[in-house]
């Protein structure tokens, strides 16, 4: 087969297939990017039709993070408990290693209570205590994070996650199962060194079915055209080497048939 391979006809249809199965390729590649473009782009209208709401008509202390919870605009009033407030290390903004800064809101009254992520520093001794002062928090809900598993014990003051389940064990007032992205606050108790961090960027969970199939439908068309390459190649080879063609197992020789009995 080897010999068969280098001969110029056989070189200059193997440059054809690969650059064939190249640009199916490629536009498989497009056709998954547009997929989940779109479905980006359906998420981001679906999160520019939110109409932000009191915290109290999206989501109640205790009650099941809501499935279309995440990135929901809403708005409460409290007061901060910078005695409890926490630091997030390892957390990067615009490409600088930090901290979260997250304060506890205490809200309905007293009776409730919601991390605020107020923003990121680049040291600790720049986060700050807010004011307990009556105080108005735009945000965006997020669900909690994931429990900290790692080995380095953390200063005080220091939590590896946002993870709430640990927090309704120390915090006696009810919590709100999420935390906020704090957006706005008026007054604004929050120091000029905590820079804001932006809620997360979407990211599509799903995507379109039908360009997804688009692309599935290119790679198909590349594997086969290197299917059908090779075994072109595997038959002019045979060719070329004289190769008996194979006999069926199910034929036997004239000579060896077996004639029927007449009785």
């Amino acid at each position: 087969m080897l010999r068969t391979l280098f001969t110029p006809r056989w070189l200059t249809l193997l440059g054809v297939v690969a650059a064939v199965c190249l640009s199916f390729v490629w536009l498989g590649l497009w056709q998954l990017s547009v997929a989940q473009h779109d479905a980006v782009e359906k998420l981001q209208e679906q999160r520019d039709a939110l109409v932000e709401k009191p915290l109290t008509e999206v989501l109640a202390p205790h009650a099941p993070f809501p499935a279309d919870g995440a990135g929901h605009p809403v708005v409460t009033r409290g007061q901060y408990d910078g005695a409890r407030q926490f630091l997030v290390p390892d957390r990067v903004l615009e490409g600088r290693p930090g901290y979260w800064v997250v304060t506890p809101l205490l809200v309905d009254e007293g009776q409730a209570v919601i991390p605020v992520l107020r923003g990121f520093v680049d040291d600790p001794g720049e986060a700050g205590v807010p004011p307990a002062e009556p105080v108005t928090v735009r945000g965006e809900l997020a669900p909690g994070e994931s429990p900290y598993f790692g080995e380095a014990v953390l200063p005080e003051g220091q939590r590896g996650t946002i993870d709430l389940s640990v927090l309704a064990n120390e915090w006696p007032e009810d919590l709100y199962n999420g935390f906020l992205f704090s957006t706005a606050e008026e007054p604004r108790l929050t120091a000029d060194t905590v820079a804001p961090v932006p809620p997360p960027q979407l990211t599509a969970g799903e995507v379109d079915w039908r360009n997804l199939g688009y692309a599935l439908q290119w790679w198909v068309f590349a594997a086969f055209a290197v299917f059908m390459y090779l075994k072109l190649l595997h038959d002019a080879a045979r060719e070329r080497s004289g190769s008996p063609p194979t006999v069926s197992s199910t034929t036997a020789p004239a000579d060896e048939r077996i004639e029927p009995h007449h009785v």
